[in-house]
This record gives structure tokens, sequence and C-alpha cells, in this order.
């Protein structure tokens, strides 16, 4: 019953992700149970569990207490539970989000080219020089790029629904629906994959159109978005020298920003860009400086001074 309605009020994916931790998490504690014995006592001890063994502890406590308030306005239960609990503080890990330098990021690219087809090279230059979300990307179609004005239009997202099928649908926050630049060489190698690609569902006999999806499967389908992880798992195998770090499809979207802060763009510019809803999120990777941010800030200031 609070799966039918909570379809109503939420994306597909949101309803995917619910009923997955729901099955793996909420039901294995509480499926058991009769709903009036349900108490205050068993559901801190849940959550105080939850909290010893998964980060997203909260998150559970968050979707529990949304099925027993469905309860409530149901009258099928006399009080809500797991809104009394304390919820445990937060656990405060450092864990670093990996990303490349200038130097770093223009070799990777350099062999990136020299063993990818031109469809994923495609996808991670554009990647690294827009720092796209990888399902933003899997979601673009041809019309979303005007080559005149330069400007690549992002409002879609692909998601993976409650029944494991690829969709689009709207984007995570209204912030993430945004018209950016491109650089000549991006545009340049999207017109050269555009061509290829071309070539490519023409032995499919389908017609391309600006309605085509610029990124799809070997029968014109829409990714997966795992397939970003794949291809960049592939990549780091084929690095038999280990040149270098591995980082994860987000590295990139997080690459792309501390090297806009480098280059001298300004923190709204880079929120802007990047579609951050919340402005405290462009700060935190900020706070990340690289290394070349680092070298440079004692020279900015005696620059400034100049005494």
């Amino acid at each position: 019953m609070w799966l039918e309605q909570y379809r109503l009020s939420v994306k597909p994916s949101s309803v995917a992700t619910a009923k997955r931790y729901c099955e793996l998490h909420v039901l294995p504690a509480f499926g058991h149970l009769k709903l009036n014995k349900i108490t205050v006592a068993y559901c801190q001890k849940q959550v105080n569990t939850w909290h010893s063994k998964y980060k997203q502890y909260n998150y559970l406590r968050k979707e529990t207490q949304k099925v027993m308030k469905f309860g409530v306005s149901s009258e099928l239960m006399a009080s809500n539970p797991m809104s009394k609990v304390i919820v445990p503080r937060k656990k405060e890990i450092d864990t670093p989000v990996k990303f490349y330098t200038k130097d770093e990021l223009i070799e990777f690219l350099n062999f990136a080219k020299s063993i990818c087809n031109p469809k994923i090279y495609t996808f991670i230059r554009l990647s690294a020089f827009t720092g796209m979300r990888k399902s933003e990307a899997l979601a673009l179609q041809w019309q979303d790029i005007d080559f005149t004005s330069k400007t690549l239009n992002i409002g879609k997202t692909v998601a993976i629904d409650e029944f494991k099928q690829v969709i689009l649908q709207e984007p995570k926050t209204i912030n993430s629906i945004r018209v950016i630049k491109l650089d000549d060489g991006t545009l340049s190698q999207l017109e050269f994959w555009r061509s290829e690609q071309g070539k490519q569902l023409e032995r499919l006999n389908v017609n391309p159109s600006n309605k085509q999806h610029i990124f799809t499967g070997k029968i014109n389908n829409l990714y997966y978005p795992q397939i970003i992880n794949d291809w960049l798992n592939w990549i780091y195998l084929k690095d038999s020298e280990m040149r270098f770090h591995k980082i994860t499809p987000h590295g990139f979207r997080y690459t792309h920003c501390s090297l806009l802060f480098e280059s001298g763009a300004s923190i709204k510019e880079v929120q802007s860009r990047l579609g951050h809803k919340d402005v405290q999120t462009t700060l935190n990777i900020y706070a990340c400086t690289t290394p070349q941010m680092i070298e440079n800030t004692g020279e900015k200031f005696a620059n400034y001074i100049n005494f």
C-alpha cells in the first residue's frame, strides 16, 4: 500500500532506491513483527544497529519512518515509533575524493585516446571538460548541442527504475537544468563521433536525427549508468605501467571543478556550470585545493601587497 502511494509522489529512480533498501534492510528487521508490537525501544535498537554497519543508516531510518507515517495516516498504526528515536551522531569519515591534476588529466586523456574507440574517448573527454554527471551525459541527444553557439543544454538524466529498466527522467534538482559553453576541442571530437555513429546506425538501418542519443549500445539502446565504471576499469587494466591512480566517473566531475578553480573561475561560476544546488557543495571542493593552487597562493599575496 505504501509503495503504491510513494510512486505517485517521487521520481521512478527514488522508488527503485527505496524499494531496494526496504527489501534488503527494513523488511528483515521489521517484517516479522505485528504493527502493534513495534516499539520505540525496538526502533532505537535497530537504528543503532544500522548506524554501526552502514553509512546510509539515516536513509534507512527516514524510509522506515515514512512507511510508519503512512501506517498512522491509514489508521493501521496508533503512532509512529520511528519518529521518536534519537538519531546517532553521523560518523566522521575522512575519505578524500580522488581527482587528477592538469598534467595527470592531459596524460590520461592522451592514453585513453590511444586505446579507446571514438565513443568511449568522446564520453571521457566530454566528462572531463564539462564536469557532467555520468547520468546526465548518457541522457544527451544531439539536439542538446548547438554547434553554432557552442553550447550544451543539460536537462535530463538516465536512471534505473524499480523494474531495473533504463529510463529518462528530470534531473536531481532545478539547478541541474543548465546551459553551458563547450570548447572547440570537445566540439570537434563530438562532430567526429557523430560521423562515426552515423555509420554504425546505417548498419542498424536507423536514420540519424537530432533526437538520436549521443551514447548508445550495440542495438542503439540506452546504457545503464554502470557502463561508465566498466569503461574506466577497462582503461585502467590496459595501463600496464600503472601510470594513473584510479578515479571514479564522479572523479572527473571533481577534476573539472578543481581545475576550474585553478584557472581562476569564481565560486558562483563553478556552481552554475556544475549545477550544484547548494553553494556549500562547491565550497567543499574548493577547500580541497590542487597542488598548483597551493603553490600559487603565497605568490598571489606577495604580488598583491607588492612590498
